[in-house]
C-alpha cells in the first residue's frame, strides 16, 4: 500500500502508471508467450461474467463455516472457505459488453474480501505447506480488490512452491505494482534464472523495462502533492487493467 489517492489528479496518474506497467507485462509474457504457454480466456477464468450465481457454492460455504463454529482453527475448513468464497465471487463477476473486461460487483467484492480474510486466518494456523491452488485463487481475489501487496504475498507462496519463469514473473509484476522495486528485481532475477537459456535475454529485457518504468513512476507519484491527506493509503487501482481482458497475469 503506497499512496493516498484522495485527489483526482493522483488517482488518474496511478491508473496511467500501472496501466502502462500492466500493458508491458501483458505484451511480454502473455501475447508473445514469453515464460510459458498461456491461453488467456476471460470466460474460463472468471465464470463468463454476468448473472448472480452465489447459490452455486452456498452449501460448501455453509459447511466450512459450520466446521469453523466447532473449531475456529480448523485448517482445512479455513482453506475450503477461502476457496469457495473466491469461487462465489468469481461467479458473480459481470462483464463489460464493450471492453469485455470483468466488472467487480458489490456481491463479488464482498466474496473476495471474505476469501482473503479466510486465507489470512488459514495462514495464522501456520500450515506446514500452504495450499498452492488456493493461494493462486487468492492472488486473483487480491487483484480484483486492487491490493497489489496482498497479491504479491500470495503469489510468493505459488512461486516458491512451483518455481518457474511464469510464477516468478508474475511475482515481480505484483511487487512492481506495489512499488516494491528491490524485491521485484529479486523476483525478476529468479524468473530469468528459471528460463530456458535461449529465452533469458528476452525475458530479462522485458523485466528490466518493467523495473525501470515502475521505479520512474513511483518517483513521480512520490513528488505529487498529497492533497492534504498525509501518510500512506491504499491504491485504488494499482493495476490499471491488464489489456482487453482485465485479468490478472496467469501463471503457466
Amino acid at each position: 500500500m503506497l499512496f493516498d489517492l484522495r485527489s483526482g489528479k493522483r488517482r488518474r496518474v496511478v491508473q496511467v502508471v500501472y496501466g502502462g506497467l500492466a500493458a508491458l507485462f501483458l505484451l511480454g509474457f502473455v501475447f508473445f508467450g514469453i515464460g510459458g504457454e498461456v491461453n488467456l480466456d476471460p470466460a474460463e477464468l472468471f465464470g463468463g461474467g454476468g448473472g448472480s450465481t452465489s447459490g452455486q457454492f452456498e452449501d460448501q460455504v455453509d459447511d466450512a463455516e459450520n466446521r469453523l463454529e466447532a473449531n475456529p482453527k480448523d485448517e482445512k475448513a479455513l482453506r475450503d472457505l477461502a476457496q469457495y468464497r473466491y469461487l462465489s465471487g468469481q461467479a458473480q463477476l459481470e462483464q463489460d459488453e464493450e471492453t469485455l473486461q470483468p466488472v467487480v460487483t458489490e456481491e463479488s467484492r464482498s466474496e473476495f474480501e471474505a476469501a482473503v480474510e479466510a486465507w489470512d486466518r488459514y495462514l495464522k494456523t501456520d500450515p506446514q505447506k500452504p495450499d498452492v491452488a488456493t493461494a493462486g485463487q487468492v492472488v486473483s481475489a487480491y487483484f480484483f480488490l486492487n491490493d497489489a501487496g496482498g497479491a504479491a504475498r500470495a503469489q510468493r507462496i505459488v512461486a516458491e512452491a512451483n518455481p518457474s519463469t511464469g510464477t516468478y514473473s508474475n511475482l515481480a509484476f505484483y511487487l512492481y505494482a506495489d512499488g516494491q522495486i528491490g524485491p521485484g528485481d529479486e523476483a525478476a532475477a529468479q524468473a530469468v534464472a528459471q528460463a530456458e537459456p535461449s529465452e533469458r535475454a528476452a525475458i530479462r529485457k522485458e523485466l528490466e523495462t518493467l523495473s525501470r518504468q515502475a521505479a520512474k513512476q513511483k518517483k513521480a507519484l512520490e513528488k505529487l502533492p498529497e492533497g492534504g491527506a498525509g501518510g500512506e493509503g491504499a491504491l485504488e487501482d494499482p493495476f490499471g487493467g491488464l489489456g482487453p481482458s482485465g485479468t490478472p497475469p496467469p501463471a503457466p
